[in-house]
């Protein structure tokens, strides 16, 4: 389906419990972007879990100044293309849960939303790789919760001892960003800083929530009947809870 007139001027908007104005572009089969200057920037959350996006541009954005939380779960974005965030600068919250984002390489464009405070990544392949949740951290500078985990100083400091503060591990940070999906590579990528480690150093951390833990999260996404649902889901995984397993 595309984002044309009809579509965007007839989607649900709602007010939120924490006073958000959220777009309901849920579940319309949407593969790409378009036609989002409609919607005037009026917007702090725009929703658009379980669609067929692949990935997301600048030309996908006009420029959005209100627009601090993006619902991209259950699409099929493999990459995000550099300067994304120029469009959308105030991103806070950036929820892509089960997409097919492979590569660390592929995440390190986050580093270019300067005020993420809230990722999820959980039911990518990337969620595999070693190191994935310092890289995401080291990356997100404001970082408080990833895939639903509150980020802790001590993850803070390991993030950095192992991506900077030496010679070695500046070139393993710059290895590890510019390896991307198929095996190409963007070329030089450098972000953070810290105290110095050796790239050999290297501590595999926990990596996010456990299968069970995970497997309860992408329920409680996929049986999301409404915005407001949403909204009630993102403050209790906000606060670091996974959802029951129970319904409420």
């Amino acid at each position: 389906m595309k984002l044309d007139y009809d579509v965007l001027s007839t989607a649900i908007t709602f007010t939120d419990a924490v006073k958000e104005r959220c777009l309901d572009l849920r579940s319309l089969k949407v593969a790409k972007l378009e036609n989002l200057a409609m919607t005037k920037d009026l917007h702090d959350t725009i929703d658009l879990t379980d669609n067929d996006l692949q990935s997301l541009s600048p030309s996908d954005f006009p420029p959005f100044t209100r627009l601090k939380t993006l619902l991209l779960s259950q699409n099929r974005i493999t990459h995000i293309e550099p300067k994304t965030a120029s469009k959308i600068p105030h991103i806070e919250s950036l929820i892509l849960a089960n997409n097919s984002l492979a590569e660390l390489g592929d995440i390190a464009v986050l580093s270019e939303f300067k005020d993420l405070v809230r990722v999820a990544l959980v039911g990518n392949p990337v969620c595999t790789k070693q190191n994935y949740r310092l890289w995401v951290i080291f990356c997100c500078p404001k970082l408080r919760v990833l895939d639903f985990r509150r980020v802790k100083d001590v993850e803070r400091a390991e993030a950095k001892r192992v991506f900077s503060g030496s010679k070695e591990a500046k070139e393993y940070a710059k290895q590890v960003g510019s390896t991307v999906s198929g095996g190409g590579t963007t070329g030089t990528f450098v972000v953070g800083e810290g105290a110095p480690v050796a790239a050999k150093q290297i501590v595999k951390p926990h990596t996010g929530p456990s299968p069970e833990e995970a497997a309860r999260i992408k329920a409680a996404i996929e049986s999301a009947g409404s915005l407001e649902e949403v909204a009630r889901l993102k403050r209790q995984l906000e606060g670091g809870s996974v959802p029951s397993s129970k319904k409420r």
